[in-house]
């Protein structure tokens, strides 16, 4: 049994054992079970946990069909210019009283401008210089230059999904393709900035496109992978879009823990609503969640996640009283 365990968590899984996880009826739970191995190797019992703050909100010249900030979108949300300096080290601040080891900042723009970057700049060396917490930014396509800038003040990783595959990248938006986001992780990966990149599934993607867009992700080697489901945002392009079972999303999750098995895997936005009652399957395969809200979506009670994880046996990463 011993050497079978071994033999399953050292195995490269390929894309024709992906595809039998997703579209396999009753021969995949194996595959959940090197999952589980495959998770209990790289960081045992223990779950990182993420913060996500929406710093500027709306305002997107982007027409991506799943965001409630598009250009498009008729959905009712909050849109504010990127906040303050001390709003942001102030949220810094909370996410690192609830125990998050990961603080994300995020701003809806194709790219930011040069005075956002300098801000941004600003907020991520206080927040260096005042706590011990990550900093993952997610701000739009990136030049040269900005990639710099970010890498000397500090900035732990990037944010950068590709979302969905390159087939299916038209049927989701027009005002950039899959290629600039493709090239802003090559522009990442040349200047030695850790990548964070992952997907957002449900889109209409094909399970041979999603195992294809798996490969091409791993090819740039990132650091921390979220997998993101679908939220159907009324008045997005994508409202009515509804493809997604709690069992089809954990197959999804247990073919990419096969996929990065030494990646960071975070189960992202959508979890709490697509998982339903698997949800505990899926958190003893990833790394690390995100806690509380999303962009403009709720999550779930922070209380009501670190219930859960109690109750799973997983400890917080950087919780005092483990």
């Amino acid at each position: 049994m011993l050497s079978r365990i071994k033999d399953w968590t050292s195995k490269t899984i390929s894309k024709k054992e992906c595809l039998e996880i997703l579209q396999s009826s009753n021969d995949w739970w194996e595959y959940y079970a090197r999952a589980v191995l495959t998770k209990k190797q790289k960081t045992g019992n223990q779950m990182r946990l993420n913060t996500l703050m929406n710093a500027k909100s709306g305002l997107c010249a982007e027409d991506c069909g799943y965001c409630a900030q598009s250009k498009t979108s008729s959905a009712p949300i909050n849109q504010y210019a990127l906040l303050p300096k001390a709003e942001i080290v102030h949220k810094a601040l909370i996410a690192k009283k609830n125990k998050a080891s990961v603080f994300c900042i995020a701003i809806s723009a194709t790219r930011p401008s040069s005075k956002e970057l300098l801000e941004l700049g600003e907020a991520v060396k206080e927040i260096k210089k005042i706590m011990e917490i990550e900093i993952c930014l997610s701000c739009g396509l990136l030049r040269e230059e900005q990639v710099k800038y970010l890498k000397e003040v500090g900035i732990d990783r990037i944010n950068h999904n590709l979302n969905t595959p390159k087939e299916n990248y038209p049927n989701i938006t027009t005002t950039h393709t899959y290629e600039d986001r493709m090239d802003t992780l090559k522009q990442l990966q040349e200047y030695q900035v850790n990548i964070c990149s992952g997907f957002i599934c449900g889109m209409g993607e094909t399970s041979e496109q999603l195992v294809d867009l798996a490969f091409e992700l791993k090819e740039q080697q990132p650091y921390s992978v979220p997998v993101n489901f679908l939220l159907a945002i009324e008045g997005t392009k994508l409202e009515n879009t509804n493809e997604l079972t709690p069992l089809k999303c954990l197959k999804i999750v247990s073919m990419l823990r096969l996929v990065f098995p030494d990646t960071e895997l975070r189960v992202s936005a959508g979890r709490e609503f697509h998982l339903g009652s698997l949800q505990p399957l899926v958190l003893l395969i990833v790394d690390s969640i995100f806690l509380g809200n999303y962009l403009t979506e709720k999550g779930a009670e922070i209380s009501e996640d670190q219930a859960l994880l109690k109750e799973l046996g997983l400890e917080i990463v950087g919780d005092k009283n483990d």
